[in-house]
């Protein structure tokens, strides 16, 4: 039997998250007031927000180690709006021409998955989102990693929306 997950020093949720609740709220792009070097300075008592945040790696295990958010790039998370996923890629266009992430991506394409990229925006700032079944439902998976390197570069126009205060 594996070994359980550990987020171990990956702390991506704790900066690149938006948190909103009564109990604990910090912008995007922002590192919790409680996040270390070395992880949550709270692991143990932490919020509820973060005790049933689903980080997409921590859940799944047939993604490897080279898929933990700060080493990949990628943070996956589910969306309970429409029971799909969400990259949001932090790593830029290298996380996205990594041969694994495609073939995720490919897989969840070919299931109908609702499938978002999502792009950081600057400290503060919520991410852009775009879905890609409909963007890329013309597009041969053998130039996915071209069409979201594109999405990605287009995305520094975007004009982000603040968290606000």
């Amino acid at each position: 039997m594996a070994e359980p997950r550990s987020c171990g020093e990956c702390t991506v949720c704790c900066t690149a998250l938006a948190i909103e609740t009564a109990e604990l709220r910090k912008a995007p792009g922002v590192a919790c007031l409680h996040c270390t070097p070395t992880g949550c300075g709270v692991y143990q008592t932490r919020f509820a927000i973060c005790r049933s945040y689903f980080c997409g790696w921590f859940g799944l295990p047939e993604l490897g180690e080279d898929w933990r958010p700060d080493r990949s790039g990628i943070l996956i998370s589910p969306r309970d709006e429409d029971e799909g996923i969400e990259f949001l890629v932090l790593g830029g266009e290298a996380a996205v021409h990594r041969p694994a992430f495609l073939d995720v991506l490919t897989t969840l394409l070919r299931a109908r998955t609702p499938v978002y990229l999502a792009v950081p925006g600057p400290k503060g700032h919520y991410p852009a989102r775009v879905l890609l079944n409909d963007a890329l439902a013309r597009t041969d998976p053998a130039r996915y990693a071209d069409a979201l390197a594109s999405a990605l570069r287009s995305a520094t126009g975007h004009r982000f929306e603040p968290m606000p205060p």
